[in-house]
């Protein structure tokens, strides 16, 4: 017989030898690619920079100091190297998302409803897109452009209420955020959500949309901390609500008011008598509202078992989720970056008044083709997306079972991999020297396969098959507010010394951008 202390020995050493091996299997599955000591044994580490809100600056600095790959974790490697893009975003590649967006998953009823960013399923991705692609495709712009024009005519008439004679300063970036939210109600659902009118945040949505981000970009760096918390069985079972984000109910509640019909649809509709004549009628008006919504409700009824109504859910989830604080972030990041340098915003007023006096740009509110038509207004915007990409977190995707090598560097399948669009805009050997600096110059002065090379390494909206859906009505949205602006009012920042603050959770916000307006 064993005695007691012996048995405590071969016991402690047991244990003893299981951590030895784990940190050192750990260690040495990625130990050819260099980063901070403590990463190479926990994703603590990388938790701990995300929940600080500055990992954009961080994951900057360590490129720099490492190299094109740095380790972030024991199996998630930083991806900055020119040409890499088409690797490990490009279609048919095999490289899946990571866990990291398992987390954004909503709840529903009970049950997982991904939207179209947020699934890993690349099978029902696909099943997913294919029904509302075509609602996001060149073609509609015409259609939403006059609900973009109406909620900037609003933007324009609050501002020179409020701003533009009283001397009083304007917090840009919050009115911006309330007309991207504003805009994005005319799109999905044929009316303004009453932002602007009321100068404050509806029902606590965009509170809401900033703490989703929040919590899940900092969850989404250890995805497991999630299913022990609010994906947790027990808590989904026994104490989660129908609905686990406030910003799946705000659009529960603009559906649910559509499908009751609108007060002046329920007043028209009064004078019918007949029952079944009413329902059709007024179930024709839901669905003939030129937005969103009605699209999606019109799918949902065609193909019920494809677009199910947690499903419509998850597609407003998106619209509302995605297409307001990124743009909002964008809109910031063009007017700060033009505040700030008098010489680039000189430049870009000189095309603008030429273009008007010629009779090629129509005042207060431009036409698409207009803008498109402009050189320096398209190389300010892109420019802005370029150095304030809204999403600012390596993009993860999973290694496949080739494997990936990298120079002299093999990374296995299932190691986590990504590019961080922050990093990778500010390369150097991809944007030239100048490349931390705001330069819209760059797009106009360069060779035309120097700019192509250029646009080929922006991350802004995404690459590949999961190439945000939402990037035309960006691009349409951003580039009739900005000369909309820009012609109606002299700006400029009420403090010109003072650097703005930019906060990360994946989705980047800036806080600083107060401006005295005027009427030219």
């Amino acid at each position: 017989m064993f005695s007691e202390s012996f048995l405590h020995l071969l016991l402690y050493s047991t244990v003893l030898l299981v951590v030895v091996y784990q940190v050192t299997w750990t260690y040495a599955k990625l130990r050819d690619v260099p980063g901070p000591f403590v990463a190479k044994f926990s994703n603590l580490w990388r938790l701990l920079v995300v929940w600080r809100r500055d990992s954009h600056d961080r994951y900057l600095e360590l490129h720099k100091h490492y190299g094109d790959l740095v380790r972030i974790g024991p199996n998630c490697v930083s991806i900055s190297k020119p040409d890499m893009i088409q690797s490990i975003y490009g279609i048919q590649k095999g490289y899946v998302k990571s866990d990291f967006y398992a987390v954004w998953q909503n709840i529903v009823n009970g049950k997982r409803t991904p939207s179209l960013v947020f699934t890993t399923d690349e099978a029902q991705h696909a099943i997913m897109k294919r029904p509302v692609a075509p609602a996001f495709s060149l073609s509609t712009l015409v259609e939403f452009e006059p609900l973009i024009d109406s909620t900037t005519a609003v933007f324009l008439s609050r501002l020179d209420e409020l701003y533009a004679s009283s001397g009083k300063v304007c917090d840009l970036g919050q009115w911006l955020q309330w007309y991207a939210f504003d805009v994005i109600g005319a799109l999905s659902f044929s009316k303004r959500l009453g932002f602007m009118e009321r100068a404050e945040d509806v029902e606590g949505i965009i509170d809401s949309v900033a703490a989703n981000f929040d919590r899940c970009s900092v969850l989404g760096q250890m995805p497991w901390l999630d299913l022990w918390t609010y994906k947790n069985p027990i808590y989904l079972r026994f104490f989660a609500k129908p609905l686990s984000s406030p910003i799946l109910g705000f659009g529960q509640r603009r559906m649910q008011e559509r499908l009751n019909g609108d007060e002046e649809d329920k007043t028209d509709e009064a004078a019918i008598t007949d029952p079944t004549l009413r329902e059709k009628v007024l179930h024709r008006r839901i669905l003939s509202k030129p937005d969103f919504l009605s699209r999606f409700l019109t799918l949902h009824k065609e193909q019920p078992d494809v677009v199910t109504d947690r499903q419509v859910l998850a597609y407003l989830f998106a619209n509302v989720n995605a297409g307001s604080d990124t743009i909002g972030s964008t809109l910031r990041a063009v007017f700060y970056y033009l505040l700030k340098n008098p010489a680039s915003l000189g430049e870009l007023m000189k095309e603008l008044q030429g273009a008007q006096q010629s009779r090629k740009l129509s005042t207060p509110l431009p036409t698409w083709p207009e803008c498109q038509a402009l050189p320096h207004l398209n190389a300010v915007i892109k420019e802005a997306l370029r150095l304030n990409p809204a999403l600012a977190l390596p993009m993860e995707r999973v290694v496949p079972p080739s494997g990936l090598k990298i120079g002299d560097i093999f990374l296995p399948p299932g190691t986590v991999v990504g590019i961080n669009p922050w990093v990778l805009h500010r390369d150097k050997r991809i944007f030239g020297h100048d490349a931390e600096q705001w330069q819209p110059r760059r797009w106009l002065d360069g060779d035309a396969e120097k700019v192509k090379y250029m646009e080929q390494h922006l991350l802004t909206f995404g690459a590949g098959k999961r190439t945000c859906l939402g990037r035309h009505i960006a691009m349409l949205e951003l580039t009739k507010l900005v000369p909309a602006l820009l012609m109606r009012y002299e700006m400029k920042l009420a403090e010109p010394e003072k650097e703005w603050r930019v906060i990360n959770s994946w989705a980047v916000r800036q806080e600083g951008l107060d401006v005295l307006l005027s009427r030219r």
